[in-house]
């Protein structure tokens, strides 16, 4: 296990991971702009390498949790075992769940229409699934500070 470098009890995965979450919504925005300057197929791809990223980091922190010690460490905060604890881990699973599907149902319904016109409101759904990921990252970062920082 690596060494953290926010200077919390985090290590490195758990840092980076929460890390990247502050620069998604910004990478989020930015393909955006590129749709709206008619960058389709740049916005597409950046959109799927950013999921693809997303999903990796995922799968590591939970690897992380499972076997390499983060869950150990987790239990040092003064918020072990507390219901504040705990009612914000299930507001950050349930954004967390929601911008997953969200994001993968956008992803493969837009991709089966593309370069087509779509059938839906691809930009509203975006926005809405952009609102989700913000709340994901929002939430992320008070667990982080609960569990890690506190």
């Amino acid at each position: 296990m690596l060494d953290g470098f926010l200077g919390t009890r985090g290590d490195f995965i758990v840092d980076l991971v929460i890390t990247v979450s502050g620069f998604l919504p910004f990478l989020m925005l930015f393909t955006f702009y590129l749709a709206a300057k008619g960058m389709y197929t740049l916005h597409r791809n950046l959109q799927i390498l950013l999921f693809i990223v997303v999903v990796g980091l995922v799968v590591a922190l939970e690897y992380d949790i499972q076997f390499g010690g983060l869950a150990e460490i987790s239990k040092m905060t003064p918020f072990k075992d507390s219901v504040a604890l705990l009612f914000v881990f299930a507001i950050h699973l349930f954004f967390a769940i929601t911008s997953f599907g969200g994001w993968l149902w956008l992803l493969i319904k837009s991709s089966k229409r593309y370069p087509k016109h779509f059938e839906f409101n691809h930009k509203k759904w975006g926005k809405l699934i952009f609102a989700d990921v913000v709340l994901t990252a929002i939430t992320g970062w008070i667990l982080y500070w609960m569990t890690f920082a506190a």
